[in-house]
């Protein structure tokens, strides 16, 4: 986690504008799902049902896509904010969908 957030520092300082954020997003997504991924160590998949891979997937790109400012509903915006789900939020809920992906 530490690397990944030196990491992501450091590109900040290189990738500016638009372009920038949508890449740093799509980064930061990617590297915290697989973060995820390696938490998850089971030996046996407790649930063997592709349904949940793709709820997963859905989850996965609404909240970059949210992310990146491309979906703007003003009644969801609202109901997110009083749930408290920005930064921290989100970016458990990324770790999350990586580490249930396999289970």
């Amino acid at each position: 986690m530490l690397a990944l957030a030196l990491f992501l520092r450091y590109l900040t300082g290189y990738l500016t504008g638009q372009l920038g954020l949508i890449i740093l997003v799509l980064i930061r997504a990617t590297l915290l799902f697989c973060f995820g991924l390696s938490l998850n160590i089971a030996k046996h998949k407790r649930y063997e049902t592709w349904v949940r891979k793709v709820f997963i997937s859905f989850i996965m790109i609404f909240f970059v896509v949210w992310e990146m400012g491309y979906i703007m509903i003003p009644q969801l915006k609202n109901f997110f904010n009083m749930l408290g789900f920005n930064g921290l939020i989100v970016y458990l809920l990324y770790i999350y969908c990586g580490w249930s992906f396999f289970d």
